[in-house]
């Protein structure tokens, strides 16, 4: 089966679309995946045996080329018609310039089934579906709208526009129970299928030798025998400067360790400075997703400081708590309520309130100073991950698949 995949990762290609890519690869499928669509530059290969090409677009309009080839050579009137079709083209055209070069660079390759991910894609995947007369499979990451940092406008417009187009998919996937519910609930659809964004152990993984990793990469002295980890994109919605303002009242032989990227990383440092922290937390930067969990077993706690500041965060399965679990590191998390789920079932969090720095930072003096306690959340991580692990969910995926009309 020829199985094109969409994404709007400009950067960084989600863990969770190669291991989904991956898995169909290994059970006999081509996939070719395209990217980005506003990648800084274009560039084709392959990865996995995943066929990935990236994309720029310059933000014009094919058919506004036309019709500037035929305009006189005057710049001001070349600028007006310019403005003017964009206007017309955001208001009335259903099919966007944006859309339109997406479904151009998909119709390139032929396809069985297209497998978009994120709504940014969705409306491309519907057309392009739509023209080739193939199935379509929505893999929605989370509740696009619903994202606290974009204008209520924004919102509004990307929840008419998810609401219209979902209807359309052959199936609908998403990362958990709660965010499913929700999406049936609003958009008056059948309940999506659920597949988690569970991870697997890289083939090298060697967590023996992880702590000293993380201390090379980080140059975190010895003296600092514990560590708080926190990995992921950095961010001022993400509460990570509940973490660095903790810092002060962790046990004396425990640092915080922050692997990710953003710019949020200098407003972290300056906090830290204020803080009179800044010797205890360590910058260690990008890590590959496949090299990960060989970094986070070095750890000794795990956190996830996310609060409720809008669905997504409410309702959040993030790609870092089954990183931590499968790595052996116990969690620290908000009462959120997957975070709770999980507890319930498995234990391997622990809750705390993550708006209050001294809050979280004695949950932290509590589980570092309780060998006992640390070494029971560490077994309960290990059971976990006997169910919380991407073979089980690629068994999901494939089954998905399987019920596909050839």
């Amino acid at each position: 089966m020829n199985i094109i995949m969409l994404t709007p990762d400009c950067y960084m290609i989600d863990r969770r679309i190669i291991l989904e890519a991956k898995t169909l690869v290994k059970a006999g499928h081509k996939v070719t995946l395209l990217a980005g669509f506003e990648t800084p530059f274009e560039e084709h290969f392959e990865q996995d045996g995943i066929e990935i090409h990236r994309y720029s677009y310059d933000w014009d309009d094919e058919r506004l080329k036309k019709i500037r080839a035929k305009l006189p050579a005057n710049d001001r009137l070349r600028m007006l018609v310019n403005k003017t079709y964009m206007f017309l083209a955001r208001k009335f055209f259903e099919i966007s310039p944006f859309d339109k070069f997406i479904i151009s660079k998909v119709l390139e390759f032929e396809a069985d089934v297209y497998h978009v991910h994120d709504l940014p894609c969705l409306k491309a995947g519907f057309y392009a579906s739509k023209a080739r007369k193939v199935p379509l499979i929505y893999d929605a990451h989370e509740l696009y709208y619903a994202q606290n940092i974009l204008p209520i406008k924004l919102q509004k417009l990307y929840f008419s526009l998810e609401k219209k187009y979902i209807k359309h998919p052959d199936v609908v996937i998403t990362v958990n129970s709660f965010i499913a519910r929700l999406m049936a609930e609003r958009y008056k659809i059948a309940s999506p299928q659920v597949i988690m964004n569970c991870t697997e152990l890289p083939e090298d993984f060697a967590p023996e030798s992880a702590n000293q990793k993380l201390r090379h990469k980080g140059n975190i002295p010895a003296n600092y025998e514990k560590i708080v980890l926190y990995q992921g994109w950095i961010s001022p919605e993400r509460n990570i400067e509940t973490l660095v303002k903790g810092v002060k009242w962790f046990p004396e032989n425990t640092c915080l360790a922050i692997i990710g990227y953003g710019e949020y990383e200098k407003n972290l440092r300056e906090i830290a400075i204020t803080e009179g922290v800044a010797e205890r937390v360590f910058f260690l930067g990008q890590v590959p997703s496949n090299e990960m969990l060989n970094y986070s077993a070095g750890a000794d706690l795990g956190v996830i400081p996310y609060k409720a500041i809008d669905d997504n965060h409410l309702y959040c399965s993030p790609n870092k708590l089954f990183e931590y679990i499968l790595a052996g590191v116990p969690v620290i998390a908000d009462d959120l309520p997957f975070f709770r789920m999980i507890k319930d079932k498995y234990g391997a969090i622990e809750v705390a309130d993550m708006s209050s720095p001294n809050t979280f930072a004695k949950v932290v003096y509590q589980l570092i100073c309780s060998f006992s306690k640390l070494e029971k959340l560490k077994k309960m991580c290990h059971d976990a991950s006997q169910e919380l692990n991407w073979e089980k969910e690629s068994e999901k995926l494939l089954a998905i698949y399987a019920d596909i009309p050839k």
